[in-house]
Order: C-alpha cells, then sequence, then structure tokens
C-alpha cells in the first residue's frame, strides 16, 4: 500500500512538473515574440506653399513622425502597433482642414495636415488575417488607398484577408471595415465589405477583378457599390493598362448609377517612359476612399467628381537618371456630361536619395483655370519640399 502511494505520488508530481515547464515554455515563447520584433521610425519635414487666387499665399511647415513595433512570430501571430505625430513648425497660417476640422482658419489656402498626435495603426496578424486599425491599398489606390501623400494616413478599423499560395499566381485580397478614420482627424462608421483578385500569371496581361460596398451609417443615403476590372500589362517596350468600374446604390441608398473608365498606353524609351492617359468620371461617380492627390493633378482641384463628371486627358513622363528620378506631367480637364472646359495643369517632381535612409523631393502643380466653370475659375499653384528619414 505504502508503495502504491509513494508511486501516485511520484506520478503526480512529474505531470506537475511537465505542466509547470510546458507553461513555462510558452511564457518564454511568449516573451521571445515580443522582444524578438522590429522597430519602425518614418520622418518627413515638409514645407508646402499654396497661391490660390481667392485666399492669401499660404505656406505649411510640418513634420510627421510616425513610431511602429511588430513583434516577432508567436504560433503564427504578431502584433503592429505605430504611433503618430503631426506638428506644426511655422506659423499655423493655413487650413488644415474642412469645415469645423483642424485648425479653423478657412480664411487661407487649404493644406490638410493638422497637427496631432494618436493612435495611427494596431492589428493582429496571422494565417494571412489582419484584425485591427490597418492600411489598405487596393491594386493602384485608386478605389481604396491610405492617402500616403498627406502627413496623415487614411486608415481603416477592419478585418482583412489576402492569400498568395491557394492557386499559383493568384492573390485573393478580401477586407470587412467598419470605421474609417480619414486624413483630418476625423472618424466615421461604416459596413463595408470588400474583394480584391488578382491573377498574373503572365506579364503581358496581369487581370484584377474587385466589389467595394460601402454604407455610410450616418449618412445612409450616400452609401455606395463598385464593380470593377482592371487588366495591365508589358507587350515589348510597350505598356497598356485598362480599369473599367460600374457604380450603383448600396442599401437603397441616393447614390447615382455611373461609370468610371481608365485608358493608358504607354512605351519605354530606355530610361523615359512615356504615357497617354484619358481617365473618365462619369457624373456622380465618386470614390472618397482612394488616394485622390495621385489622380487628375497634384493640385488637388478634383478631390470631388465635378456635378457634370470629369474627363482627364493627359501625357506623363518619368525618368531614372542616375540618382534622380523625375516625373511630368500634362493634363487636360473637362466635364464629361457636358461641353465644359475646367482648365489645364502641369505637374513636376524631382527625387534624390541623400543617404541609404534620407530622400529629397521638389515637386510643384500649376492649375490654369479655363474660367468659364463655377467653382473652377481660378488658378492654383502648390509648391513641395520635402525629406523623408525611413528607419
Amino acid at each position: 500500500m505504502k508503495k502504491s502511494i509513494l508511486l501516485s505520488s511520484m506520478v503526480l508530481a512529474g505531470l506537475g512538473s511537465g505542466a509547470v515547464q510546458a507553461e513555462s515554455m510558452q511564457i518564454a515563447m511568449l516573451q521571445e515574440a515580443i522582444f524578438s520584433g522590429k522597430t519602425f521610425l518614418d520622418a518627413r519635414l515638409r514645407a508646402e506653399y499654396v497661391d490660390f487666387e481667392t485666399t492669401p499665399e499660404t505656406d505649411a511647415e510640418t513634420l510627421r513622425t510616425a513610431l511602429g513595433y511588430r513583434t516577432g512570430d508567436y504560433k503564427g501571430l504578431k502584433y503592429f502597433i505605430e504611433f503618430e505625430n503631426v506638428s506644426s513648425l511655422g506659423n499655423g497660417d493655413y487650413n488644415s482642414g474642412a469645415t469645423g476640422l483642424g485648425n479653423n482658419k478657412a480664411q487661407f489656402g487649404q493644406i490638410p495636415d493638422p497637427s496631432l498626435t494618436q493612435l495611427n495603426q494596431s492589428y493582429l496578424e496571422g494565417y494571412g488575417f489582419k484584425a485591427g486599425r490597418q492600411k489598405l491599398i487596393y491594386d493602384n489606390a485608386r478605389f481604396v488607398g491610405d492617402v500616403g501623400w498627406r502627413q496623415n494616413d487614411q486608415v481603416f478599423d477592419a478585418v482583412s484577408y489576402s492569400n498568395k499560395t491557394l492557386v499559383k499566381d493568384l492573390t485573393l485580397g478580401a477586407a470587412y471595415l467598419y470605421r474609417v478614420h480619414n486624413i483630418f482627424g476625423a472618424t466615421r462608421a461604416v459596413e463595408a465589405p470588400m474583394l480584391n483578385v488578382k491573377y498574373a500569371a503572365f506579364p503581358q496581361a496581369k487581370v484584377a477583378a474587385f466589389y467595394y460596398a460601402v454604407e455610410e451609417k450616418s449618412t445612409p443615403t450616400a452609401s455606395w457599390e463598385h464593380v470593377g476590372l482592371r487588366v495591365d500589362g508589358v507587350v515589348g517596350n510597350f505598356l497598356y493598362e485598362v480599369a473599367l468600374a460600374d457604380q450603383q446604390d448600396y442599401k437603397n441608398s441616393l447614390t447615382a448609377d455611373a461609370g468610371y473608365s481608365d485608358i493608358q498606353l504607354g512605351y519605354k524609351f530606355g530610361p523615359v517612359t512615356v504615357k497617354a492617359q484619358m481617365e473618365t468620371l462619369e457624373k456622380g461617380f465618386k470614390t472618397p476612399l482612394a488616394t485622390l492627390h495621385a489622380f487628375n493633378g497634384w493640385a488637388d482641384r478634383f478631390l470631388n467628381t465635378p456635378a457634370n463628371g470629369l474627363v482627364d486627358t493627359n501625357l506623363k513622363a518619368s525618368a531614372k537618371l542616375g540618382d534622380y528620378t523625375l516625373q511630368l506631367a500634362v493634363h487636360d480637364f473637362e466635364s464629361e456630361a457636358v461641353n465644359e472646359t475646367f482648365g489645364q495643369e502641369v505637374n513636376f517632381s524631382v527625387a534624390r536619395p541623400l543617404t541609404s535612409k534620407v530622400n529629397a523631393l521638389f515637386k510643384v502643380a500649376s492649375f490654369n483655370a479655363d474660367g468659364s466653370v463655377v467653382g473652377f475659375m481660378n488658378d492654383t499653384t502648390k509648391v513641395w519640399l520635402q525629406f523623408a528619414y525611413k528607419m
């Protein structure tokens, strides 16, 4: 009997010791994941000048600092957190936001970079999923993007999924958004299912099909859905891109049915690439979640589609000459639904790395109004000088 009790005690002690060891191992693995992570630091110093005919000449000197940390792997999971600060370094005589937002200086030209400190991203990721506050960029960001040009990112509270291994050369992206944090520091609730599927087996034709639906919870009548297709490729030195999309109302909203098309043809002359483009947004077509600055001119005169739609016909050239990256674009803007001309715009930029971690950028946009369309009767000039550091 005494031997049986002794044996039982030894077994229980062994099991207890094993449980403690297993728990200790899990704690050690978790600690290793936390302390073996990577820190990220981005800093962007920018001077921006705006000359809009109906407001005083305006300039802003701002500094964006983003500090992030991603843990190591723990059972296939990682956690990422990023804080962001945007500070005004100059006199602050600029309009940093829309009505009711920003610094309440509407008498000046708008430079939408409000001063703020906030949690920019915070998400758990693993097995293709991300859950939490995050950036989302689909394709060329024409419909969904992070507005990366502005000092404050556009981010989303969402659950997203990406898979590149399910089928060879196929990328599946899906997301459900429930909150949008825009560049002005404002937040709005949405219910937005999204799907993007890309197939890239051949360089001559890469195909993406997408569905984006957004129910605006605060203004349900503004809800919409987009269904579209995008094809791009390279044939020798020729480049092309074609995108088509259809807009319908969503959840019984009042959004207009409208169409979108983008046709681009280009050719590579050694280090220089030239592209001709015609982008058409029919009357009522909208893309409020896009990275809008990248489209329809850097002067940002067409962040909202004009009442009679927009046709942007442009010629662009880009070149990599030594350490310098140059871009030049000439735009002509017209209405889509009626015969009216908004004006022309010229964009130019030159960028150069100063060190392995510091890049410099000079950029200018000049919009020349045609003077006949209400809301587009004033010339606009914008100039930027920027230094960016990334660790």
